[in-house]
């Protein structure tokens, strides 16, 4: 008879997924099965075995990987993405991918589960993740309170309602240092690492060595594994102390776990392929499959608004023309919420702050597409076009004229108690306005401002900050409303009063202004350039 062989043959370079667990993906996705994300394969010749190594993230938390350059640390998290979406329907779960090594996760990006994947140069993204992921933390929390869980299985039975799994894939964890968001990062990231595990947010990361990171974060993942480091001692650090630190292999993706014992385990690659090329072109196709396989709903993508908003952009939007329908007068869209910020008469007049002329033709124009009629007072030397709907006074004639024919219109309609939204009466560049006009024509016009909001009249101002050096009774009524669109900095301009003022502000960036109302300040994009 054959001798029996006392050795195993040595670990596989290279695994596929596939080869350690074959898994059906529609299959998968029907059945209730705990959170569990498979690693590799681990060689215990003590026991004369190989076999899969699985982490149950529901039951164990969150796992971090060390290794040097070049050691296999994008693939893991490849790997981890793709075995995890294979098995858990976008219904059970949502990935975030934070991208911050060399693009490696991008071939994940078009997965199902995945809501978002953001940049390390995405401050305003990343800054908006992690107010999302706070505000989620604390919403899973209150739920399992509410029902006095403490774990999210528990919270599932006793409510029957389903909270999808949230991992969140970090690579290169150390990027980040030095960036405006990492302190608010950094101290989300030590809230999931220690509340995460009962309510089901889970972190995969990757980094270089252990030194870089602070013992708060590390200490609270259980599953530390580490790939070849340039020295042992690093590794040991890591994993414990064991003769393996000092025989590492320099194989890609071999690791060491600490399990029972320390074994060596080599991570399986996402796909088969007999280069990187080729693993990656499968693992393009594999994503494609499962995209098209699921056709059900999605995670949503933290919104954010557009580099360059068009007018076509803007204007095809389905809340914009929503609130239009309304009457509202759409005027940007909120930087956080991407929701447009109308204006809603029953909030007042209108005051727009700039020192730029074209703006204010810009927003005249965007005023005009709504349902309202539109009447301007402009200075006699504007640079206003023809608009259709639209009438232009603009000389002193026109003034006399215009402004007491709407004080009848007003009082007519006080009377008759008639409130909705039916003209806008636009004053165009102010400062420049009020020297052409007589004591008359300005006390009409003060009227106007005053009383025709409730007579469905709204009035929208246009005037530079120097409104304040001016003591006429329009500019005085104009000082006193109390919501505005401003196009420069609040720190240059004294007419409103704003409570959340930014401290150190920066400039505005292209196409961003404030919104201003009952003096909370919020910042949009808008139209005008």
């Amino acid at each position: 008879p054959p001798v029996p062989q006392p050795w195993l043959p040595p670990l596989k370079e290279r695994i596929a997924l596939d080869e350690l667990e074959e898994v059906q993906p529609t299959v998968a996705w029907t059945q209730e099965k705990p959170l569990s994300v498979l690693l590799g394969m681990a060689d215990i010749p003590q026991a004369q075995k190989q076999e899969a190594v699985s982490i149950n993230l529901s039951k164990d938390g969150h796992i971090l990987l060390y290794g040097s350059p070049g050691t296999g640390k994008t693939t893991f998290l490849q790997t981890a993405g793709m075995d995890l979406a294979r098995k858990f329907s976008p219904k059970a779960l949502t990935m975030y991918l934070m991208d911050f090594g060399t693009n490696g996760l991008a071939p994940l990006s078009k997965l199902p589960q995945v809501a978002d994947t953001m940049l390390l140069d995405q401050t305003e993204k990343i800054s908006k993740f992690v107010r999302i992921m706070e505000k989620e933390l604390n919403r899973r929390k209150k739920l399992l309170a509410d029902y006095g869980v403490g774990t999210l299985d528990l919270y599932r039975q006793a409510s029957g309602q389903e909270e999808p799994a949230i991992v969140i894939l970090l690579d290169s964890y150390e990027a980040f240092k030095e960036e405006a968001y990492e302190a608010e990062l950094f101290k989300l990231l030590v809230r999931i690492s220690r509340e995460g595990l009962s309510i089901g947010v889970h972190l995969l990361v990757t980094a270089g060595r252990q030194t870089n990171l602070r013992a708060q974060l590390y200490s609270n993942f259980k599953h530390q594994l580490s790939l070849p480091q340039n020295e042992a001692g690093e590794v040991r650090a890591i994993v414990g102390s064991t003769p393996l630190a000092m025989t590492m292999e320099d194989i890609k993706g071999r690791a060491l776990m600490k399990r029972e014992e320390v074994d060596v385990i080599q991570l399986a690659l996402s796909v088969y392929g007999a280069n990187d090329t080729q693993v990656l072109n499968n693992l393009r196709q594999e994503v494609a499959s499962l995209q098209e396989a699921w056709t059900g709903q999605r995670p949503s993508a933290i919104p954010m608004v557009p580099e360059e908003l068009t007018e076509k952009d803007f204007y095809s939007r389905a809340s914009v023309q929503t609130a239009y329908e309304h009457g509202l007068v759409p005027l940007g869209l909120d930087m956080e919420t991407v929701e447009p910020v109308t204006w809603n008469l029953a909030k007042g007049n209108l005051l727009y702050l700039t020192d730029k002329e074209e703006q204010m033709t810009a927003l005249v124009k965007h005023i005009a597409k709504g349902k309202q009629k539109v009447i301007i007072l402009a200075p006699k030397y504007h640079n206003l076009p023809e608009m259709e709907g639209v009438t232009i006074l603009a000389s002193p004639e026109e003034y006399q004229a215009g402004i007491a024919s709407i004080e009848k219109r007003i009082q007519e309609r006080l009377e008759g108690k008639q409130r909705d939204h039916v003209a806008t009466v636009v004053v165009y560049n102010l400062t420049e306005l009020v020297v052409e006009l007589n004591s008359e024509a300005l006390d009409t016009l003060a009227y106007v401002l005053d009383k025709g909001i409730r007579a469905g009249y709204g009035s929208l101002v246009m005037s530079s900050p120097l409104i304040t050096k001016y003591i006429d009774v329009v500019s005085k009524t104009v000082r006193s409303y109390k919501q505005a669109v401003i196009g420069l900095r609040l720190s240059d301009q004294s007419v409103l009063t704003v409570t959340n003022r930014p401290v150190r502000e920066p400039q505005l960036e292209e196409q961003e202004h404030y919104y201003v109302a009952d003096g909370l300040a919020s910042r949009m994009k808008v139209l005008m350039i």
